[in-house]
């Protein structure tokens, strides 16, 4: 993508599509009331399993970018990307304490 303004509406278009899907499907769910005890339990084993995987996917990234491609800048990309992941499990097990 040559052009500064196609690439800034593409990426705004795209996360445009990604929030609104996110938001438009809880709301119908929540509008349906599928939001029930099964559900809600269901859901957060998911997001612990996918959260594991998560975490496994940037280990195997990591491990590649400093041993075998020998690159900092790569490394560096994923040591920030490992950060941002558990900041935001930091502030979500703070989130969850504080409504237990």
């Amino acid at each position: 993508m040559d052009n500064f303004w196609v690439a800034l509406l593409f990426w705004i278009g795209l996360a445009a599509i990604i929030v609104g899907s996110f938001y438009f499907t809880r709301k119908m769910v929540k509008k349906k009331k599928a939001l029930d005890e099964r559900f809600i339990q269901n859901d957060h084993l998911a997001r612990s399993y996918s959260w594991m995987g998560s975490l496994v996917v940037i280990f195997v990234t990591w491990f590649l970018s400093l041993f075998v491609f020998h690159s900092m800048v790569a490394f560096g990309l994923i040591t920030a990307i490992y950060i941002g992941h558990m900041m935001s499990y930091v502030i979500g097990a703070v989130i969850a304490n504080s409504r237990n």
